[in-house]
């Protein structure tokens, strides 16, 4: 196999482990049991827009020949928007490092606030440890995790369906649930484009920084299209788990999951080792893919906010990764309590409607379009305007309903918009105090 085949397969995992992430194993399933039929048709059609946005996304930043915070700092004049991204993957990391980890611990910690700070401070550790130490091969252990992943998921899901013995009354309600039609609301949307941002991977900048390291030789097209393929088999496997999984327990019990958003998933992962008493081996294979869904969506992550530190600050590899794990230490002391973790998640899901649309900007700039010699086609102006149509009323009902909720979760609604103000008018506040 040569280098182009070999690194368009790395690439391919890469995407997929990136995409996947905790959500496409502990909330797909979730959203799909609530909305059944109508709400997985409609994700899918937002997950085939979001997909050629990001094909798109990469292919401008390796025709660009511009590093992609270099494209937004010299070329964009935007450097604020990269910033705006990365207070979103620090926030994000500061919530997904603890939950990725208390799949394996939570039996031993438990998933209260010093449960939630012991896992995350593992996880930060391990991080660190991999972003400063395997440096050049970084991308290699990505791509190894991403496939170890595939392969766990896999063997998860018929593994339950093979050794958990399931009502017929049990399996016909969680068919009737995911196969229901519902009335397409506001609510449904903004959930189905909130699961297709996360299934895509939108909003981090990572296909940007994808981008940044190919070059025309690879199949853009392939390893993004068949990465996002990848997850999306993946999210329909784990709702086989998921229901399997439940099944020694009671229908009650996957109400509560269906109906409780984030949190309740989280909670019932935790009652995972009392359900699955009987079951310890499977009780291992589920936790092993969910703590590897959430590595892989995690190291990337990581890599574009150590980026962005790195070509803003002028420091080396090692303490770009240093500054990024503190901040996100620092954000996640405070947020191991279950409630600010929540309305920080809250707040990072608004922001990322707002900073998918920062992330296109490149597609349809004239300016970049002037650099690379390709001004953007009528689908790409098309497609911008989609999106700005999509997430603009969303990012605003999805505001509107975390500040509606109140309590704590206002912290997480003046988070999404001081990231949004930071990434519209931060450059201007700026040019206007120099002059």
């Amino acid at each position: 196999m040569d280098e182009t085949k070999k690194w368009t397969l790395y690439l391919i995992f890469l995407v997929a482990g990136f995409t996947t992430g905790i959500g496409s194993i502990g909330l797909f399933p979730q959203f799909w049991l609530e909305y059944g039929m109508t709400g997985l048709i409609v994700h899918l059609v937002f997950l085939a827009i979001l997909t050629y946005v990001a094909i798109a996304e990469a292919e401008k930043i390796i025709k660009s020949g511009y590093y992609f915070v270099e494209l937004y700092n010299r070329i964009l004049k935007k450097p604020a928007m990269m910033l705006a991204v990365l207070a979103v993957i620090i926030v994000f990391l500061s919530y997904y490092t603890a939950n990725s980890m208390l799949f394996l611990l939570s039996p031993v910690v438990g998933t209260g606030t010093l449960g939630r700070l012991v896992a995350k401070l593992i996880m930060i550790a391990i991080i660190f440890v991999i972003l400063t130490r395997a440096k050049e091969k970084t991308f290699t252990i990505m791509a190894a995790g991403s496939m170890i992943l595939v392969a766990s998921v896999i063997i998860t899901t018929v593994a339950f369906v093979s050794e958990i013995p399931s009502t017929a009354a049990f399996l016909g309600m969680a068919k009737h649930m995911i196969t229901s039609r519902h009335p397409i609301t506001a609510d449904l949307i903004v959930e189905a484009l909130e699961r297709a941002i996360y299934a895509s991977g939108l909003g981090f900048a990572f296909y940007l920084m994808l981008g940044s390291f190919m070059n025309e030789r690879f199949n853009v097209k392939l390893i993004v299209g068949t990465g996002v393929l990848i997850q999306v088999i993946i999210g329909i496997l784990s709702t086989i788990t998921i229901i399997y999984a439940i099944a020694p327990s009671t229908p009650e019990e996957l109400l509560r999951y269906v109906g409780g958003g984030e949190e309740a998933a989280i909670s019932f992962m935790g009652k995972l080792p009392t359900i699955l008493a009987d079951y310890p081996r499977l009780l291992v294979l589920i936790a092993l893919s969910l703590f590897f869904a959430g590595l892989t969506s995690i190291l990337p992550t990581s890599e574009v906010g150590l980026q962005i530190i790195e070509f803003n600050t002028r420091v080396g590899r090692n303490r770009a990764a240093m500054y990024l794990l503190l901040l996100v230490l620092l954000v996640g002391i405070p947020s191991s309590v279950p409630s600010l973790a929540q309305a920080l998640v809250l707040g990072v899901t608004t922001a990322t409607l707002f900073t998918a649309i920062f992330e296109y900007l490149p597609i349809i700039s004239r300016e970049v379009g002037k650099v690379t010699g390709i001004q953007p086609t009528p689908l790409q102006m098309a497609t911008g305007a989609v999106l700005l149509a999509i997430f603009v009323p969303m990012g605003l009902y999805s505001l509107y309903t975390t500040a509606k909720s109140g309590g704590v979760n206002l912290i997480g609604a003046l988070f999404a918009v001081t990231v949004v103000g930071l990434g519209i008018l931060g450059d201007k506040i700026v040019k206007k105090e120099e002059e």
